[in-house]
């Protein structure tokens, strides 16, 4: 059962519009210490004579740590909450583009050991990843725990709007910090780690006054009550879950193998785009670019397009679920990982001079790559997981979307180095892979979602 919405009292609405809020702001600003890498891989390339393998390693190093963090850490916000486990992974994340940013300032081109440099960057940035994965799985189970089963389709849509416009921002700044702040105002590129690191390191702090962990933290009734709390002994596991109980209901539901098995193939598309599309995008355009802020803009839009786009698909994927299939994710989730592998296919046959072609076709892509992501990584996770399970199950999902990621690293970049593959046959193969995350999401086409809570 839950409460229903005409018996929900003032102060449990204020509380939702306060958690949802914080916890939008909160992982919003999780981009800023993670999207960063990817504008910095230029500048990084010039300073240290690295290659797309080079800096693939970095990419992999975050993406790899995050999936290990997400299988590890989605089970701790399950047993202690996700005020404790995100305001841990904040700090260390901010200390980490700290640490990032002293190698990259101390070292030297000329007499540095290059390859020591590499390796403390793989190093750091892995440390890096493993900490941001304290940021989605507790962020999936304080929402569970707040908001009405009924209304999850709306309110994950919305939510699931923070890491596109995140990304997109984040992408903008460092884009900035990397371009037009060195070229206009005279900058160091360098400031791409540590001015993202204050931003959210601000941001923690307003986190951790924010939030509360359930209702009942303040004294308000349950919300989405489970029918084993029922059961006194089921109630105490929900306060208080065992860890190993709870890693053998999430391994032991097919459901959960089925969607992270999607999601592992959408996130080596996702990756492909988030390491790789901006380099690209200049390299196969030759480098030519107007130096104008108009120039900018333009060619910033092309990049952060991508995720602005995807806060539509992320919105409109949640309502047709709920309005058109009764809360049924798969049929979304599987036509729109088609359209995305078709669209990613047709990319590097385009000509990324016209501007409008390659914005109005990356928007799609954007808008087919999170409608489906925020589908299975947030409501299929509550909906086979349940709000005791949730950060788990979200964690699972995830964890295995970034093994599929850590392949759009160290992997995209060999195939990128090969001069008979290149981008061209790279952006292929991503596309490949989401046709065959469509593939598993049509095997539970009609399972019905609703009857998991």
């Amino acid at each position: 059962m839950s409460t229903a919405s005409s018996d929900v009292s003032p102060d449990l609405r204020h509380w939702q519009r306060r958690v949802f809020v914080s916890v939008w702001i909160t992982y919003f600003a999780f981009y800023l210490c993670r999207a960063n890498m990817s504008l910095a891989k230029k500048p990084l390339c010039e300073t240290f004579s690295w290659d797309a393998v080079d800096v693939g390693w970095i990419f992999t190093a975050l993406t790899l740590m995050y999936a290990i963090g997400q299988f590890v850490n989605g089970q701790l916000a399950d047993r202690f909450g996700a005020r404790r486990i995100v305001t841990l992974g904040i700090t260390v994340s901010v200390a980490m583009n700290l640490a990032v940013f002293a190698v990259v300032f101390l070292a030297s081109p000329k007499t540095s050991n290059l390859d020591h440099v590499l390796l403390w960057l793989v190093f750091f940035w892995g440390i890096n990843g493993f900490f941001q994965a304290m940021g989605w799985s507790p962020m999936v189970r304080v929402m569970a725990h707040w908001f009405e089963t009924e209304h999850r389709g709306r309110v994950m849509g919305a939510l699931g709007t923070c890491y596109q416009f995140g990304g997109a921002f984040s992408w903008f700044l460092a884009f900035f910090l990397t371009g037009y702040y060195v070229e206009k105002w005279g900058g160091d590129w360098r400031a791409v780690f540590w001015v993202p690191a204050l931003l959210f390191a601000a941001v923690g702090v307003y986190f951790h006054w924010s939030i509360r962990n359930r209702p009942e933290d303040v004294g308000l009734p349950t919300v989405n009550v489970e029918s084993e709390d029922t059961d006194r002994h089921a109630a105490a596991e929900e306060t208080h879950p065992s860890i190993l109980a709870n890693i053998m209901r999430t391994l032991s539901n097919p459901y959960l193998w089925i969607v992270a098995g999607a999601f592992f193939m959408l996130d080596v598309n996702r990756y492909g785009f988030v390491n790789w599309l901006p380099s690209f995008l200049e390299e196969t355009a030759g480098g030519t670019y107007d130096l104008s802020a108009l120039g900018h803009f333009k060619e910033a839009m092309k990049i952060c397009i991508h995720p602005l786009a995807g806060s539509l698909g992320a919105v409109l994927a949640g309502w047709a679920t709920d309005r058109f299939f009764g809360g049924r994710r798969a049929p979304v989730i599987a036509v729109l990982l088609l359209l995305l592998g078709l669209l990613t296919i047709a990319l590097p046959w385009l000509d990324v001079r016209n501007t409008t072609l390659v914005i109005a076709v990356v928007a799609l892509i954007g808008f087919c790559t999170y409608g489906p992501h925020i589908l299975m990584v947030g409501h299929a996770a509550q909906d086979f997981g349940r709000k005791s399970g949730a950060a788990g199950a979200a964690g699972f999902i995830d964890g295995m979307g970034y093994i599929g990621a850590s392949l759009a690293g160290v992997g995209a970049g060999r195939m990128i180095d090969i001069p008979w593959l290149g981008y061209r046959w790279t952006f292929v193969a991503l596309g490949v892979a989401a046709i065959l995350g469509a593939g598993f999401a049509a095997l539970i086409w009609g399972v019905d979602t609703t009857s998991s809570e």
